[in-house]
């Protein structure tokens, strides 16, 4: 018996040893803390298994920044405590997510048991400009959960390490049927990415607020209205401009190191983009999700699909999302979507929007998973 079965801890943080993120460029970390969420009544029934959500974090999240914790680490996803009250109000806080909500849910049978899984796909390297979070501590670029020659493969850390790793390791059922995947921003492009290319894989898949960087948000103005609240607009224009600028960057680091797309950018007088790298674009549209669908149309046919984003997300991505539901139903590719408004996200569209639709997203996820698996 393991000694996180002895102590019965539903709540872990696991180490693995990710084989093939071996020899990447950047060096970055091949051992890799893995979150793990076990349901109420796990060690209860030695013999009983149950199916698996995995859920891939956003851009800047880390081993040490998880999106979904306890109540008691809920600070480190989202800082309520710093927040000021007169913002908090304008929040729905009781719709974000944590552990003990979940159980909730499975305790009160809203939910059927599952292991929820959320693997480290940080590339571990700072962001340009020293980037902080809204504690001051330093965020990093992210994967995008692609396999890059420049990067390290991602895609593969997840099919492969990750997924195996629990399978052997928990009590599972080890196969499609029993096996969803989500995630919000970065995560969500993951989402998409993994069950296009590994509809294998996968039962069901839901993308929140997918950051599928086309070439339309080269040019993007990003301003958080949180951030306007706290240090004015001023402010929160040039945190943006510098939280643009590394994730455009981060993506040519991924997509094409070896001819970067930004810096061949080149603008006429009026600052219209009237040339950039021709090998650099093709890369970058390589990775592009409306590209892969095409390439693949029939990869998600056999996959239950949710796909929706908050129509006013501050990263222009309700456009993009718009764009890839226009691709999935021209393909015939059944899935369900929604382009929504909340009021209550007003101050961060984009992460309180992520936040706020988990709860649903995994409740879509868990009803296709076959019955068998409550028995």
């Amino acid at each position: 018996m393991k000694p996180k079965e002895c102590n019965r801890e539903r709540y872990l943080i696991d180490k693995i040893k990710a084989s093939t993120l071996e020899g990447n460029l950047l060096n970055s970390p091949v051992n890799r803390d893995l979150r793990i969420y076990l349901p109420p009544g796990y060690y209860d029934n030695e013999e009983k298994r149950y199916p698996v959500i995995y859920f891939l974090h956003g851009y800047g999240g880390n081993n040490h920044n998880w999106t979904i914790t306890s109540s008691s680490e809920e600070d480190k996803a989202l800082p309520i405590k710093i927040i000021p009250k007169k913002f908090l109000k304008l929040m729905d806080i009781d719709k974000i997510t944590n552990y003990e909500k979940i159980d909730s849910s499975i305790n009160q049978g809203k939910l059927q048991p599952f292991i929820l899984v959320q693997p480290d796909g940080s590339l571990h390297l700072p962001q340009n400009g020293g980037n902080k979070n809204l504690r001051g501590l330093p965020v990093t670029k992210g994967s995008y959960y692609i396999n890059s020659p420049f990067t390290g493969n991602y895609m593969d850390y997840i099919i492969q390490d990750v997924i195996n790793y629990i399978d052997l390791n928990y009590r599972t059922f080890p196969n499609k049927q029993y096996r969803a995947i989500m995630g919000g921003s970065m995560g969500g492009a993951g989402t998409l990415r993994l069950a296009i290319h590994h509809p294998e894989k996968f039962n069901s898949a839901a993308a929140l607020s997918p950051g599928n960087l086309s070439l339309d948000l080269l040019e993007w103005k990003l301003s958080v209205p949180l951030f306007e609240e706290l240090i004015g607009e001023e402010l929160s224009k040039k945190r943006g401009a510098l939280t643009w600028a590394d994730i455009l960057d981060t993506c040519d680091r991924i997509f094409s190191m070896d001819n970067p797309l930004v810096p061949s950018i080149k603008k006429d007088d009026k600052g219209n983009i009237i040339e950039m790298n021709k090998k650099a674009l093709q890369n970058w549209l390589k990775h592009d999700i409306n590209t892969i669908l095409k390439e693949k149309p029939k990869a998600l046919k056999e996959i239950h699909l949710l796909l929706n984003c908050e129509e006013n997300d501050e990263f222009g991505l309700a456009n993009a999302t718009i764009q890839i539901h226009k691709n999935l139903k021209n393909l015939g590719i059944e899935h369900q979507f929604e382009i929504y408004s909340d009021p209550n996200a007003a101050l961060s569209p984009h992460m309180l929007g992520i936040a706020y639709h988990i709860i649903p997203a995994i409740r879509f996820c868990t009803k296709f998973f076959p019955t068998s698996s409550n028995n």
